[in-house]
């Protein structure tokens, strides 16, 4: 019998036993397999150990198809409300409840309980649109999960062996469902940290992926498609009216393939037109909102910094994992390895601060503008290498034309020992993903 690794989501764990008995309603939302559902498992698992009675926590999945054998949402409301305690915290779970039409008075009316704990996930913004916003606002929490960061992936699948885990006795809730098997044949334990990432930056963190790839690569890229086709057909198509869906496609390839590169409703319709493909940016424009709010598409505004100020046009869009392009696409990602780096180092930067926004100054690009949660920026470039002269000098060139003192980071994978010019950091990209500090 194979052993197995889990992999831990220790930030998303914090986050909910921070909110937990709080008089607020706790929203998870994320793409489609990035881990909602299991985390909410866990968490109602780490109730469990802590002494929490099995009545008391109500669980409930409406991507299950036996549930709705219970009715309409005043059906699944009544089901819930006579199994609540009435003199202890009841933890209610509802899992993809956008799936239930009139989903917003079934989570209000449960909310409105003093003694229910409400935890709600999913796949689509749709969930916080409409009438539900109406009804929770300022009642809610969101937290947005994402898949597997770099430091998860890293340390449970390239340098942790088992038998840490089996001698640390980690609670069941503490760890994501992904399980690994010891003697996977996906990525040798001798792999570099280099290697790790170059792995990492075109296959992503989708966690079942990885158990798909353990089997063979067909599968797991198989996976990955019906993974993709779901998120088209059912949090975008079943939201959005969409009259070509060729074009629809049309316009996904595009994006896909235009990561790390500014563009516009109108740049893509008139790119799309040269080709041959007619649609308006009217068009172009919902369906890029449409992708955004299946969180399978990140907006990065195109923040001036000279005039300290957000642009309406050319913006950029970060696919949420490498993985839905490596499989769509089927091209060589090494050849943008650098466009798929900052990819990855744009969600990095994301989950560590408040905003993340695509820089300009003088007519150069900085790649990204942050503000942490204290309200400090601090600007980073990102290359894959900088080690020859003229690479480095161009890399360099739009940060040096920032005159504020503000932090600023040039991100490679090149190991040269953190040299500084002119006050620019230059960090080795890996150890910086794999800390916590910067």
């Amino acid at each position: 019998m194979n052993e197995k690794k889990l992999i831990e989501r220790k930030q998303y764990m914090q986050t909910l036993r921070n909110l937990k008995d709080q008089n607020i309603i706790k929203v998870i939302t994320g793409v489609r397999r990035c881990g909602k559902s299991t985390l909410l498992q866990m968490f109602a698992d780490e109730l469990l150990q802590n002494r929490i009675s099995r009545q008391q926590i109500q669980f409930y999945n409406f991507e299950d198809p036996d549930i709705y054998t219970i009715g309409n949402w005043k059906d699944i409301y009544d089901y819930i409300k006579i199994r609540l305690l009435q003199d202890e915290m009841n933890y209610v779970f509802l899992d993809e409840v956008q799936n239930i039409d009139l989903f917003q008075r079934l989570v209000d009316g449960l909310f409105i309980k003093k003694n229910v704990d409400l935890y709600v996930t999913g796949s689509n913004a749709y969930l916080l649109s409409g009438e539900l916003a109406t009804l929770l606002t300022g009642r809610y929490i969101e937290t947005n999960i994402l898949p597997l960061q770099f430091s998860e992936y890293y340390d449970f699948i390239i340098s942790k062996p088992l038998n840490l885990l089996k001698n640390r006795n980690l609670a069941v809730s503490e760890v994501q469902d992904v399980e690994y098997k010891q003697n996977n044949t996906f990525n040798p334990p001798n792999l570099s940290k280099i290697e790790a990432l170059s792995v990492f930056v075109t296959e992503g963190g989708i966690p079942e992926y990885y158990n798909q790839k353990n089997i063979n690569q067909k599968q797991a890229d198989g996976f990955v498609q019906s993974v993709l086709s779901t998120i088209i057909e059912k949090d975008i198509f079943q939201r959005l009216t969409v009259k070509d869906k060729h074009n629809f496609n049309k316009i996904i390839d595009f994006v896909f393939d235009s990561v790390g590169s500014f563009v516009s409703p109108r740049s893509i319709s008139d790119t799309l037109r040269s080709q041959g493909t007619i649609i308006d940016k009217e068009a172009v424009a919902r369906y890029l909102d449409a992708m955004c709010d299946a969180f399978l598409l990140y907006k990065a505004f195109r923040y001036e910094i000279k005039g300290k100020e957000l642009l309406k046009t050319l913006n950029k869009y970060y696919l949420v994992d490498p993985c839905f392009r490596k499989v769509r696409l089927k091209r060589d990602m090494k050849k943008d390895i650098t466009h798929w780096l900052e990819n990855i180092v744009y969600f990095e930067l994301l989950r560590r601060n408040k905003e993340v926004f695509v820089g300009q100054i003088n007519g150069k690009e900085v790649d990204f503008v942050v503000t942490d949660h204290d309200g400090y920026t601090s600007y980073y470039q990102v290359a894959w290498t900088t080690m020859t002269p003229e690479t480095l000098e161009r890399e360099l060139a739009s940060l040096n034309a920032i005159k504020d003192s503000n932090p600023k980071y040039l991100l490679t994978t090149d190991i040269d020992f953190n040299p500084v010019y002119n006050g620019i950091r230059k960090l080795n990209v890996v150890d910086w993903m794999l800390t916590t500090t910067i």
